[in-house]
């Protein structure tokens, strides 16, 4: 009888923990996914400010020549 019991408590607290790092395990791939897309629409804002950063500088430099002649 405590023979089976045992075993059944091996076996129970082995599957308790296999699910629990399969759990884990798509909690990490799932956070690693949102953060590589984060950095993306980072860098791509970031690509876009630049860019409108320097065509308002460009504008701005056009201005200044048609002002001076």
């Amino acid at each position: 009888m405590e023979n089976t019991l045992l075993k059944t408590l091996i076996v129970v607290t082995l599957a308790y923990y296999l699910i629990k790092g399969l759990i884990y395990l798509l909690l990490w791939q799932t956070t690693y996914k949102l953060q590589q897309k984060a950095l993306e629409n980072k860098n791509k804002r970031r690509e876009e400010n630049l860019a409108k950063r320097k065509e308002k500088l460009l504008k701005k430099k056009q201005q200044l020549s048609e002002h001076n002649e």
